[in-house]
């Protein structure tokens, strides 16, 4: 859980109520079972079965505590019941108490230049292929977790080195177009694969966030460089596809074929990132039907999905698990649109979208068995963010995002809780950056120290991948790492932003 609590909305009623408990009980975690209309509160929990990597029927292996005659042992619980008249409201209530019982020191600034020449040399040396910058794997995705987005801040603030490989970056991707006019999502080794993990059914199918994430960060890359004529072309022909896409279903879809521009899977939120792209598309050519396009969507995607407090399809292999990645996705659009229109509904709908978006982060420091990685490191887990329900861990940084939209809703609301949400999120990431000095090593049975400038996307709170496991890491880098770099650009050496979360910091 990012937070240990419990709340129900009661519609007919117009009440709701939270409990909200500590994480342990004499160093055993604290359960929530809900069964047949009744909640219980285990202390500490004892699992009939738990939840492993995509299943759920692994038998469990709690055990309870020993108690010493005349021992007292007690734990804090705190019950809070109000009058409620929507989801919207309800999450605005979460938002605001969800640190009431929990120990919350936030990290401090760990950001410096020597960190960002370790992530742009690790870059350089790990992650460019030959052709484009991506993960380590060197296989090309666009959008999602990173391809074409990672190529941004090395862009703006990076060397000679990374500002060409940048250019290339985008020559590739703006040249590995679909005759749908929808970016190639997945390419290996010079081959178009598809999103559909080897299914017959889900052959030439496309992850809809990725391509919105791409033509999204497209546009942002222009604001830093006169583009190239064939980056506008790619560009304009992917904003007029997913226009065209709209006008034909009332929706962007999950998945699209990618040959033929047709929805396969719809149903979701996957498109939310589109908004915000078609957003950026009306600015850069001044073509009405990009925003109008985007205005309908944003209205549907948030009655649909947000005032139900639930969004999912963002992650490509989550299916339909409920996810922050398209919540926060959302949350971006909306404030774009504001921006563009200037109309207060637009902040009313980014402020719901945050406040669900909160329910992600963890707000509080878990306290990680003493002999694992993350134990031994003493990582505080104050913003460290949960992907989605599939993968029962935090990560490092939002998937994929500086979260520099949550700084803009502050600004335009005033609420200085934004500002400390976006702070947490923030400061977390640089504990999680494994270096020379300060080396984290893998959960192996003969530990690797992961390379410099590696990321890690695990912040394992639960024993999901195994109880050995928690506090641990697997060795490898992960899209963390666009994350950090994006965060550099956008809010580091952004002078109004980090001066605002430092003095946040300080009043803390």
């Amino acid at each position: 859980m990012s937070v240990p609590a419990f709340g129900a909305f009661f519609k007919a009623a117009r009440k709701a109520f939270f409990v909200f408990t500590e994480q342990a009980f004499k160093d055993k975690n604290i359960g929530f079972t809900f069964e047949r209309g009744e909640l219980n509160v285990q202390f500490p929990a004892i699992r009939s079965r738990c939840y492993r990597m995509c299943s759920e029927y692994a038998p469990a292996c709690d055990s309870g505590i020993t108690v010493s005659e005349g021992e007292t042992v007690f734990s804090r619980v705190d019950i809070k019941e109000f009058d409620c008249d929507s989801i919207s409201a309800f999450f605005d209530f979460f938002f605001k108490n969800r640190k009431c019982l929990l120990s919350n020191a936030p990290m401090p600034n760990g950001y410096t230049a020597e960190l960002w020449d370790l992530m742009q040399r690790h870059m350089n040396e790990d992650n460019f292929s030959g052709e484009y910058y991506a993960e380590i794997s060197k296989k090309w995705q666009s959008g999602w977790v990173g391809g074409g987005m990672s190529s941004l801040p090395l862009l703006k603030h990076g060397n000679a080195l990374s500002k060409d490989r940048a250019v290339k970056t985008l020559d590739f991707m703006t040249s590995n177009v679909a005759p749908s006019g929808f970016f190639y999502t997945m390419i290996i080794d010079g081959k178009v694969v598809d999103d559909g993990f080897g299914n017959e059914h889900m052959k030439n199918s496309a992850l809809v966030r990725k391509i919105g994430d791409a033509l999204f960060f497209l546009f942002k890359h222009f604001e830093v460089i006169s583009p190239k004529e064939t980056w506008v072309s790619a560009a304009k022909n992917c904003a007029d596809a997913f226009v065209r896409l709209y006008e034909k279903y009332g929706d962007f879809g999950q998945f699209v074929n990618i040959e033929t521009g047709e929805i396969l899977y719809s149903g979701t939120a996957s498109g939310a990132s589109t908004v915000g792209a078609l957003v950026r598309a009306w600015q850069y050519f001044g073509d009405e039907k990009y925003l109008d396009v985007a205005r309908r969507a944003g209205e549907k995607y948030y009655r649909d999905y947000v005032i139900k407090g639930c969004t999912y399809g963002a992650p490509g292999e989550a299916l339909c698990a409920p996810d922050s990645e398209s919540a926060y996705a959302l949350l971006e659009s909306f404030v774009l649109l504001y921006e563009a229109e200037r109309e207060e509904k637009w902040l009313k709908y980014a402020k719901d979208a945050l406040h669900l978006l909160s329910s992600w982060v963890m707000p509080y420091s878990y306290t990680f068995p003493k002999d694992s990685e993350y134990g031994r490191l003493g990582i505080n887990t104050v913003g460290s963010v949960f992907a989605n329900v599939q993968n029962k861990h935090s990560s490092p940084g939002l998937c994929t995002a500086s979260g520099d939209a949550i700084y803009k809703l502050y600004k335009y609301t005033g609420e200085k809780e934004y500002l400390s949400l976006l702070r947490d999120i923030v400061f977390f990431m640089p504990q999680c950056v494994s270096t020379e000095e300060r080396p984290i090593f893998s959960w192996d049975d003969t530990p690797q120290k992961l390379l410099p400038g590696w990321i890690c996307e695990r912040v394992n709170t639960s024993d999901w991948e195994g109880s050995s496991y928690v506090g641990g890491v697997f060795f490898g880098s992960a899209w963390c790492e666009t994350s950090i770099l994006l965060t550099f650009s956008e809010i580091i050496w952004n002078e109004e932003i980090f001066g605002e979360l430092l003095a946040d910091l300080l009043l803390q």
